[in-house]
C-alpha cells in the first residue's frame, strides 16, 4: 500500500509536539556540558550556530562529560580490548561440534569489520549525548564499501516506542541545499520544479530546505518469498514536508520510499521513567549544580580581580594631574599635606573569603563529579593503585561499577545487542560470513559481553564459585561424601562462561566423555595387566618352590617324593 505522505507528515508534526516539554531541558544540559550536540529543528540557520557558548565562564561541566564519554567507552566497548562474543544459544550438549569454533571466527571477523567502521567514533560521541540529554540517536546502514554509523543530534530527531516501550520509530530532519537533493533525488518522479530549476541558475542557491527521514514498522506488512524494498517489515521514507521557503515549498512530496528487514537505529538511554519515550540523563541531575557553579566562579573571577586591581581613591590635589597606576608610573604629590593619603584603594576582599569561595567551588565541582561518575572512570582507566592491595582494589571497584548496573543493562539491551545482530545481519547479507559449518541454519545465537563493566558485574559469582569450591574441597577432607552433592563439570563451565573464556578452547560435551572413556579403558586395561602379572607371578613363585622341594634330600629320598608317598599312606 502506498504511503500517504500527508499522514505521515502530520504524524511528524504530533511527535514533535510531545517533545516540547523536553526541549528547553536539553538546550540548558547542551550549554553547560554538551555544546554543539543540540539544534533545534525549527531553525532556519542551525548551521551557522555558534559551537561554543560565550556565557561559560567555567567548563567544569564539559570536562567532566568528555571525561564520563572515555570511560563509557573504555568500559563498554573499547577499541583495544575484546567486549563481545557470539555464543550458542542452548544446552551445550545439543550444540553441534565446531559450532563454537565458528562463532569465535565469526566473532574475529565482525570486530574487524567494526574496526573498519566509524563505530568507535561515533559511539565515543554517542555517550556523550546520553550522558547529557539522556538519549541518543544512532543509525547504522551498509553498501558495497561496508557499514557506516550516522549519529544524529539533539533535536534532529522524533521518537515513538511500541507496546513494549521498545524504540521502533524516528523521524529525523536533514537541512538539504538545492545541490545535495538534486544530487541524491535528482530522477524522483515528484520532485518540485524550484528544486530541478535551482540547476539552471549561474550561482546554485545555498538556501535550505527541510528533508524528512522517517522509518516506521508497517502495518500492513505481509510476509512474501520475495522483498522488495518497499514492501520490507520496516519503511524508510525520505519526503519534502510543504510550507514555506526554507521549511520546504508547495505541497508535501515523497523523494525515496524503501525498506529495512530490520530496524535500522538504535535510540539508547540512560534511565527511563515509566513509559517515557525520551530518558533522563546523569546531566540532568547535577544541572543545578552546573548553574550554580557558573554563578560561583563569576563571583571568585570578581573577587580576585577586586583583589588584584581595587577600585581606588584618591587625594583631591590629584583631579587636575591624575594618577598613573600602570607599572613604573610616576605621579606627583604634595609631600607638605599632613593626614591624607594620596590613592588608597577603598574596597579590597580578604585573603580569607577568596579562599571560602574556592572551597565552595570545588565541593560543587566535586558534586557534578559524582554526578557523572567520572572518579569511577578515573579508577579504571588511569589504574591509580597505590597503598593498596589488588585485592582491595578489585572489591572497591566492584562495589562502584554496581551502581552502574542498570545503566550497563540497559545499554545492552537497546544498543549493543541489537548493534551485534544488525551487524550479523548485514554481514550475512553483503557476503562477509565466515563459511559455515553443517547444521548452523537453524542456530540460535547469543551475545555474551566481555567489556570491563560487564564482567565486574558478573564477579560477584564468580567470587560465590570460588568460595563454594574451596568449602567443599575443606570439607571433603573430613567428609569425603559432600564432593557427591556437587557437580563440578557444571562449575567449572560456569565459572569459565563469567570469565569469558572463549569457546573454542573449552572441550565439547562429547569430547570431555570420549577422553574420560578413553581414560577409563586404559585404567581397566591396566587393572588387567597387573592382575594377569600378579597370577603369573604366584605360578612363578610356585614352581619354584616345587623345584626346591625335588633338590631336597629327606632319608633319601626328594621332598617331593616323600610327600607324594605320605599322601599315598593316607589313601
Amino acid at each position: 500500500m502506498a504511503i500517504d505522505v500527508d499522514k505521515l507528515a502530520y504524524r511528524y508534526e504530533e511527535l514533535r509536539s510531545e517533545r516540547t516539554n523536553w526541549e528547553s531541558t536539553w538546550r540548558e544540559c547542551a550549554e553547560l556540558f554538551n555544546p554543539g550536540r543540540y539544534r533545534d529543528d525549527t531553525e532556519t540557520n542551525a548551521h551557522r550556530i555558534p559551537l561554543v557558548n560565550p556565557r561559560l565562564v567555567n567548563s567544569k561541566g564539559i570536562l567532566a562529560m568528555r571525561s564520563m564519554a572515555s570511560g563509557m567507552q573504555g568500559g563498554m566497548a573499547s577499541p583495544v580490548r575484546p567486549w563481545f562474543r557470539l555464543v550458542a544459544k542452548g544446552d551445550p550438549q545439543f550444540i553441534p561440534d565446531g559450532v563454537n569454533a565458528w562463532l569465535d571466527r565469526v566473532t574475529q571477523v565482525m570486530t574487524a569489520v567494526l574496526h573498519q567502521s566509524n563505530f568507535y567514533n561515533a559511539t565515543h560521541t554517542l555517550y556523550s549525548d546520553i550522558g547529557t540529554f539522556g538519549t541518543g540517536l544512532l543509525v547504522e546502514t551498509a553498501n558495497e564499501d561496508g557499514i557506516y554509523f550516522h549519529l544524529v543530534r539533539c533535536g534532529e530527531y522524533v521518537l515513538d516506542i511500541n507496546g513494549n516501550d521498545e524504540v521502533d520509530t524516528f523521524f529525523r530532519r536533514l537541512y538539504m541545499t538545492p545541490r545535495q537533493i538534486l544530487d541524491r533525488w535528482e530522477h524522483a518522479p515528484d520532485l518540485p520544479d524550484f528544486i530541478k530549476r535551482s540547476r539552471e541558475r549561474k550561482v546554485m542557491t545555498t538556501e535550505r530546505y527541510d528533508v524528512i527521514h522517517a522509518v516506521f514498522p508497517r502495518t500492513d506488512f505481509k510476509p512474501a518469498k520475495r522483498l522488495t524494498a518497499e514492501s520490507k517489515p520496516f519503511a524508510s521514507v525520505y519526503y519534502l514536508p510543504g510550507g514555506s521557503s526554507g521549511h520546504g515549498a508547495g505541497k508535501a512530496c515523497i523523494l525515496e520510499e524503501g525498506g529495512f528487514d530490520m530496524f535500522p537505529a538504535f535510540a539508547p538511554r540512560w534511565d527511563v521513567s515509566g513509559s517515557d519515550v525520551y530518558g533522563r540523563s546523569p546531566a540532568m541531575d547535577v544541572l543545578p549544580d552546573c548553574k550554580m557553579l557558573q554563578a560561583m566562579t563569576t563571583t571568585l573571577r570578581k573577587t580576585q580581580h577586586k583583589i588584584a586591581d581595587p577600585p581606588l581613591v584618591a587625594d583631591q590635589s590629584l583631579r587636575a594631574t591624575g594618577v598613573k597606576l600602570i607599572p613604573g608610573g610616576l605621579s606627583f604629590f604634595d609631600s607638605t599635606r599632613t593626614g591624607t593619603t594620596p590613592v588608597a584603594p577603598i574596597h579590597q576582599p580578604e585573603a580569607a573569603a577568596l579562599q571560602t569561595v574556592m572551597t565552595a567551588i570545588q565541593e560543587v565541582e566535586q558534586n557534578i563529579d559524582d554526578g557523572l561518575y567520572v572518579d569511577l572512570f578515573r579508577m579504571m582507566l588511569e589504574d591509580q593503585r597505590s597503598r593498596i592491595t589488588a585485592t582491595e582494589v578489585n572489591a572497591k571497584e566492584r562495589e562502584r561499577i554496581v551502581m552502574l548496573g542498570p545503566v550497563v543493562e540497559r545499554l545492552h539491551k537497546e544498543l549493543f545487542d541489537p548493534v551485534i545482530r544488525r551487524t550479523f545481519a548485514l554481514m550475512q547479507e553483503w557476503g562477509a560470513m565466515p563459511t559455515p559449518p553443517e547444521g548452523v541454519d537453524a542456530l540460535d545465537v547469543d551475545v555474551s559481553f566481555e567489556s570491563a563493566l560487564a564482567q565486574a558485574q558478573r564477579q560477584v559469582t564468580t567470587s560465590n564459585i570460588e568460595a563454594g569450591f574451596a568449602f567443599i574441597g575443606q570439607a571433603a577432607a573430613a567428609v569425603p561424601e559432600i564432593l557427591d552433592i556437587v557437580d563440578t563439570d557444571a562449575m567449572g563451565r560456569a565459572y569459565l562462561d563469567r570469565i569469558n573464556m572463549p569457546s573454542s578452547v573449552i572441550r565439547e560435551e562429547s569430547a570431555v566423555e570420549e577422553i574420560r572413556e578413553q581414560r577409563a579403558q586404559a585404567a581397566a586395561q591396566q587393572q588387567q595387566m597387573e592382575t594377569m602379572n600378579q597370577g603369573v607371578n604366584q605360578l612363578v613363585d610356585a614352581t619354584k618352590a616345587m623345584e626346591n622341594m625335588s633338590n631336597t634330600n629327606i632319608s633319601g629320598q626328594n621332598a617331593l617324593e616323600a610327600l607324594t608317598s605320605g599322601l599315598g599312606a593316607i589313601r
